[in-house]
């Protein structure tokens, strides 16, 4: 929102009574907390979908060491040599935003080059 659309807002409400004022404040608050519940439990979500992905990784790394797998939460969707034949695989699935990872043997150590 633009800090002119603010203003506008803050002066409108600037005539409203007291009372009319404590109805919208209950109403923005009740509205905050409603925003940080949902965020709250997407991040819940996205904690226990990462936790069952590393799991699935762990569980059948050697079978896949050196291929690209798409997973949807803990579920194959997709595998190849490349990055896009895994991708394609879980859109052909249905599953259009799968998270996309090179697997690595278990001896295998990777460098960033730092």
């Amino acid at each position: 929102m633009s800090a002119e659309a603010l203003d506008s807002i803050k002066k409108q409400m600037a005539v409203l009574t007291k009372q009319e004022k404590f109805v919208l404040a209950n109403y923005l608050l009740e509205q905050a907390k409603a925003e940080a519940e949902t965020e709250n439990g997407k991040n819940i979500e996205d904690d226990e979908a990462k936790r069952r992905q590393l799991e699935w990784l762990k569980t059948n790394r050697e079978k896949y060491a050196g291929q690209y797998v798409a997973l949807d939460g803990d579920k194959l969707v997709g595998h190849g040599a490349t990055i896009r034949e895994a991708h394609e695989q879980a859109k052909q699935n249905g599953v259009k935003s799968a998270f996309l990872v090179r697997v690595f043997a278990e001896e295998t150590t990777v460098s960033a080059g730092l």
